[in-house]
């Protein structure tokens, strides 16, 4: 009787087990096959305030998806307008969608991770870009301006003082 319990024991085991592998390989396969892979080029952008970036956006292993439509996430409240070109696009496609990230005057110089989505159905992905915004020109263009100014506004005063002989 004791085999038994012992063989019926072993019995159970392998089948939890084997259940267990079988799940887990059926979870790994649905993972690969879950859907498009996004890729953008550039991933990294340095704008001017005032200026634009184009990034391309192109999926692939998307045979079994229909309509995939772009948007972002983690963008500055202001300061920035971002457009897809087109906005959604057939998965199947082989021509890329373009990204355009426009830094407005009101944005401030400084760096940050956003996220480009793509979305069809239930399906989503995420991939992230870093983006660099620069002031518009260097610092030392306005100051250099102004004391060119100042000295043009001298020079008559420095003139009219020189003494007459």
């Amino acid at each position: 009787m004791l085999n038994h319990t012992r063989l019926s024991v072993i019995a159970l085991l392998l089948v939890v087990v084997s259940t267990s592998l079988a799940t887990t390989a059926a979870n790994i396969t649905r993972t690969r096959q879950s859907g498009p892979i996004l890729t953008i080029n550039p991933s990294s952008v340095v704008i001017k305030v005032g200026d634009s970036a184009n990034v391309s956006l192109t999926l692939s292993n998307s045979t079994r998806f229909g309509i995939v439509c772009f948007g972002v996430e983690d963008f500055p409240s202001s300061g920035f307008v971002t457009t897809f070109v087109p906005p959604c696009v057939n998965a199947q496609s082989s021509n890329p969608a373009i990204f355009t990230v426009e830094a407005t005057p009101a944005a401030a110089p400084q760096s940050f991770t956003a996220y480009i989505v793509a979305t069809s159905g239930n399906w989503t992905s995420r991939v992230p870009i870093d983006i660099t915004v620069e002031p518009a020109m260097s610092a030392w263009i306005p100051w250099s301006i102004i004391l060119i100014f100042i000295l043009i506004l001298l020079i008559p005063v420095i003139i009219k003082r020189k003494p007459k002989q």
